[in-house]
């Protein structure tokens, strides 16, 4: 990286260190790959050229294209299980996803920008730890198992910061088939809310481009201002303070639930 009269400019791929190239066939063999010091994944690399352009340092790099099962997409029971490298474009068209969850697949197909969307993947979204990045707010509302080489991770784990090398491979989505699902967009960039409805139970995810997603759940036929009254103090920020923000998921909360309604008459 070097100034320029205009200030900094950022570094090109020239500026990239040499590294070395896994292409693995199997899930194990790239966790074992993945754990090398310095290790990174790649499969997308819609964010990975980004981070690289932020100064990531990598010694391995363990390409994922060559693995089937992480491009799958299968009922399992009730549940929806997804591959972590199914691109968004892929996700919002599957018929799978459209049977069992049509909210999700209308708002898989919302995001980003269509060049992305043919490249960027599920898993990718969720393991960048980026809040801008929309998947993490509709999987933490639909309470999202994330399957890895090693434990089974909740969506607000991944912010926590899983161990180094840690290869998401499945998220998993309990009842799919028994759920419905709402995403609204409207107050992007300063919220953006998920909607998940199991039986009696209605779960709230909310998020932005600078806030984390956070949850607070309540039951149907609740105000849904009191369910959004739940939600942390740590939703809000210098952009918007909690306060606003949870009015705001309160009206993007009944405005959702409202759409059900009228989807279910």
């Amino acid at each position: 990286m070097r100034l320029l009269a205009g200030g900094w400019a950022a570094p090109t791929q020239r500026t990239i260190p040499d590294f070395r190239l896994h292409r693995p066939r199997t899930i194990a063999a790239a966790a074992a790959a993945g754990a090398a010091e310095g290790a990174v994944y790649a499969q997308g690399c819609t964010d990975l050229f980004a981070r690289f352009r932020e100064g990531l340092w990598c010694s391995d790099l363990v390409s994922l294209e060559r693995i089937p099962e992480l491009t799958a997409i299968r009922r399992d029971g009730p549940d929806l299980a997804i591959g972590a490298g199914v691109r968004h474009a892929a996700g919002a068209a599957d018929p799978l996803v459209a049977e069992m969850l049509p909210g999700l697949a209308a708002a898989w197909g919302s995001i980003a920008t269509h060049r992305i969307r043919q490249r960027a993947t599920i898993g990718g979204n969720l393991m960048a730890r980026r809040p801008r990045y929309e998947m993490s707010i509709m999987m933490e509302a639909l309470g999202a198992r994330l399957e890895t080489a090693g434990p089974v991770l909740a969506p607000a784990d991944v912010w926590t910061g899983p161990p180094p090398g840690t290869l998401l491979h499945t998220i998993r989505i309990p009842d799919a088939a028994g759920t419905w699902f709402g995403y609204e967009r409207a107050l992007r960039p300063l919220m953006t809310a998920a909607v998940a409805v199991r039986g009696e139970t209605v779960r709230l995810a909310v998020g932005s481009e600078y806030v984390r997603p956070h949850a607070a759940e309540g039951r149907l036929g609740e105000d849904p201002a009191r369910i959004a009254a739940r939600l942390p103090d740590a939703v809000g920020d210098a952009a918007a303070d909690a306060g606003y923000r949870r009015h705001a998921a309160g009206v993007l909360l009944g405005r959702a639930l409202a759409r059900r309604e009228g989807e279910a008459r």
